[in-house]
This record gives C-alpha cells, structure tokens and sequence, in this order.
C-alpha cells in the first residue's frame, strides 16, 4: 500500500502555524482548506474514491509531518516554505508532486480581468520552482499541461471532477417556444465582466431569455472593474432579464441547475493567459445535470466539444453572430431533450469522479515507478 500525502493551498501541519489559527488537533489529521474548492474538487472527491478500493494499493490522506509517504502532493501550493519542504522531503527520497491549476507562468496582457486576478512575477518565479523541483506534475488543463512541460517533462493531465451520486434528477420540463430559454452562469463575482463576450447576442434575445448569475457579491466585484468594464457590465445587466442567485455550495449550484433546465454559459475573453488555462469544470458542472453548454472557444471547452462529438452537448462560438444562432438553437421547442442527454453522458464518460480518480492513481503510480 502506497501513502499519499496533500498539503493544500500551502498549509503546513506545523507548530507554528497553530499561532495562525490552525488547531492543535490538526497536526495529528493534517490541515485541511474547508473554504476552498481545491479542498474537495482535487483533493476530497478523489481521496473517497481512491481510498473506497483496494485495488488501487493507495492511500490518500492530508499531510502529517510526522508520517513516511511514499509521494507528497503540493496541491496548489507554492507560498513561502513550500520548495524548502519538498527539497527536504526528496533528501528522504518521497518523490514530490506539484498540481497546478492556474497559469501562473506565462506573461498576459491585461485584458477585462481586475488586477488582483492577474498572476505577478513574484507567483511566476515560485510556480515555476515548484514546477521545476517536482518529480512530477499533475496540471488541472491540457493547456496547463504543455505550459508545464517547459520546466518539466513529466507532466500529467487531471481534469476536474464531481462524483455522479452528487448529481441530482432534473426537477422541470423543459419551456416551450413562447417561453423564456434558461441561461445559467456561474463563477467569482470578479469574473463576471467575462459575460460582456456574449452581452450583443444576449441583449437580442430580449425576454426570450433569462440570464441566471449564481456568484458572490456582484456589487463589490464591479467596483473593482475599470471605469469602462463597469460600465458595461451595468448596461448589460440594466438591459438583459436576470436573476442573481448568492453561491452557497456546490450542492446549492447543482439543486438550481436542476431545478430550472435550459443552458450553461462561459463566455470568456482569452487574450488573457489566466482564462487561456482555466478547466472544464464552469461548464460540466451545468453539463452533469443535463444542460447542453454553450461557451467561447476556450481551449478546456474544445477539449469538452471534442469529447461530445456525437451530440450537441457543447456549442462553441466565436462571433456576436454565432452566440446569436447558438440562443435561438436552444430556444427552439424539440432541441434541448438530445443535447440535454448528450451532455449528461459526456459528464459520466469523462469528468465523473469514478472515472478521473483512476487517471489520477496512474499518474502518481507514474511518479512512483523507477525510471
């Protein structure tokens, strides 16, 4: 049996971080990110799965400083005492993994994001010592992964995931044509000005739509725009029906989802490197509970298109023109019931938890295998 160990968002077990709040207890169950998506979306879901057959000969658990592993796993962790731990861990001979799921190596223009979304010099020099140190890398992308191959070879793609027993039954029929088309996006209050990609097509559905925004605190988020970004997005929101629903969970996500079926969206602007290597999962999430995704051409969204060949569970556009033809395709009385489907077996057959969890085993078997 193989002991794994995750230190999360660069979260020591360690006495002196118990005079930064963790408690005491903790450095014997390791230190977990409770208010983090990586806590779950790369580290729990997998963990359950991994842990629950034996089969895999591995064990999955959060770091503890005082425990023999076989790998550790630096999950999103690259902040100060990282590269000094893994440096001493390899002197040990426990083979160091790095995971990666922002880019945080390639220099961007700055694009529609808010400054503190953009990735500084200071984060480029640490991700890539990390990237470079590790014996190997597990990237969240297929972009991340050849940007990671530049600084090491041995990378691996992971994509994210959810498991299938959290998806629920859909709640609702499907509206008709003289209804309005449910259009739901969900993401960071501060990413929120990416919805201005598709603002023209959506402005001309009029109220055959129903933009649904499930995020934070939308208000806050555009003061942090600039001046024009701002602005934009207020029009757009002034002139385009919408509900704003407060993100709580993800199993709050996924009840709304199934509660009001139509079509997810990610329109994204991708001059920026930071949108250029972000995952599947803004769009997977909606597609697991059977609504047909509607998205920029983004390169983790190609990657979902590709894989749904067979139907229409993914609509990629790249014009105002083509968002537009992509919302009255939807609206269209008799289209959602196949591309509802097809998208839901897209999620079973390649983002549900029992099938990454085995992806994720072979990569860090991998890691473990003498060259």
């Amino acid at each position: 049996m193989k002991r794994v160990g995750f230190i999360i968002n660069s979260r020591f077990p360690e006495w002196k971080a118990v005079m930064r709040g963790m408690k005491p207890h903790h450095l014997l169950t390791g230190w977990p990110d409770r208010h983090s998506p990586m806590n779950f979306m790369r580290f729990g879901w997998i963990a359950e799965a991994v842990n629950s057959d034996p089969g895999f000969g591995m064990r999955y658990e959060l770091f503890k400083p005082w425990r023999h592993y076989d790998a550790v796993i630096f999950l999103k962790s690259m902040e100060a005492g990282c590269a000094i731990h893994a440096e001493r861990l390899k002197e040990k001979g426990t083979k160091v993994i790095f995971e990666a799921n922002v880019d945080y190596y390639t220099e961007g223009v700055e694009g529609m994001l808010p400054g503190h979304l953009r990735p500084t010099s200071a984060q480029r020099e640490k991700a890539i010592r990390m990237t470079s140190l590790a014996d190997g890398v597990i990237a969240s992308s297929s972009h991340l992964t050849a940007i990671c191959a530049e600084w090491n070879p041995n990378v691996f793609w992971v994509p994210d995931q959810i498991p299938a027993r959290m998806i629920p039954t859909p709640q609702a029929t499907v509206p008709h044509d003289d209804s309005a088309l449910h259009v739901w996006w969900s993401g960071m209050a501060d990413k929120a000005s990416d919805l201005l990609a598709a603002g023209e097509a959506m402005r001309s559905m009029g109220k055959k739509i129903r933009l649904h925004l499930v995020t934070g605190d939308l208000k806050s988020a555009v003061s942090r725009l600039d001046a024009t970004a701002a602005a934009s997005l207020e029009s757009l929101l002034s002139s385009v029906p919408h509900t704003t629903h407060r993100f709580r969970s993800i199993e709050d996500l996924l009840s709304l989802y199934a509660k009001k079926p139509g079509v997810v969206i990610s329109p994204r602007f991708l001059e920026n490197p930071y949108n250029q290597s972000h995952t599947e999962w803004k769009i997977t999430l909606g597609m697991a509970c059977g609504l047909p995704a509607i998205a920029s051409p983004q390169p983790s969204y190609l990657d979902v298109r590709d894989r749904s060949a067979r139907g229409s569970a993914v609509t990629i556009c790249e014009s105002c023109e083509e968002w537009k033809t992509a919302f009255e395709t939807a609206h269209r009385d008799g289209w959602h019931a196949e591309a509802s489907e097809s998208a839901r077996r897209v999620f079973l057959e390649h983002y549900a938890t029992e099938v990454v969890a085995p992806r994720h085993v072979d990569a860090v078997k991998a890691v473990l295998s003498p060259k």
